[in-house]
């Protein structure tokens, strides 16, 4: 058995291959929203964060809060929720939603019996906002959502909750992320090939 498994090939679809990544801008004429969540388990608090770019990758809005959270998978949850809201209150219309949390598009579809009526406000406010005009939801990898992600860490240290704080332009601990963004710049990462394919068909352009 040792001896088969040193010597057998992997299949074609396990191998791993490299992938760049990097933050797409959106079409002409639309905007782009990425978003995120983080949970820490030791303090049992979390964040939400999201950034509204043009197609030029201009900063429009950014905000953070400190929310307080019993799972990783509340914490994304509240995150699209709050970018609804927001969408919906500012007219960010049409949009592309994107997200580094592939559980968060499959519950909205699947449902998630632990957050259901969460999860049931999000469609609903999904609802609301594509009637204002096109919204698509996609997936994107960490390395591509850099920005959020360097706000909703910033959003754990801040010493508030509940209280949203709002940027009408990069903030200095995002602006390095946020420059390499505006210059094409990728990142590199592993990823198996039958993933790639997976996250592709969740919108992921990286995985294309």
């Amino acid at each position: 058995l040792e001896y088969h498994l040193l010597t057998s090939k992997p299949t074609i679809s396990n191998i791993p291959i490299k992938v760049k990544v990097k933050w797409h801008p959106p079409p002409r004429n639309w905007y782009k929203f990425t978003f995120d969540g983080a949970f820490n388990n030791d303090c049992r608090h979390g964040g939400i964060s999201g950034i509204i770019r043009n197609n030029k990758g201009e900063w429009i809005l950014g905000y953070y809060e400190k929310c307080l959270i019993i799972s990783p998978i509340q914490a994304e949850i509240l995150a699209l929720r709050q970018t609804l809201q927001t969408i919906i209150k500012e007219k960010i219309i049409p949009c592309e939603l994107e997200t580094d949390a592939t559980e968060l598009i499959r519950f909205l579809e699947e449902d998630y019996p632990t957050y259901s009526d969460l999860i049931h406000e999000c469609r609903c406010l999904m609802g609301k906002a594509m009637q204002q005009g096109e919204i698509i939801m996609k997936h994107n990898f960490r390395e591509g959502n850099m920005v959020a992600h360097k706000m909703v860490k910033e959003a754990l240290k801040y010493p508030s909750y509940n209280i949203t704080r709002y940027f009408v332009s990069p903030p200095t601990f995002a602006m390095d992320v946020y420059c390499k963004d505006q210059e094409g710049c990728n990142y590199v990462r592993s990823c198996s090939m039958i993933v790639c394919s997976t996250l592709a068909s969740l919108g992921n352009d990286n995985a294309l």
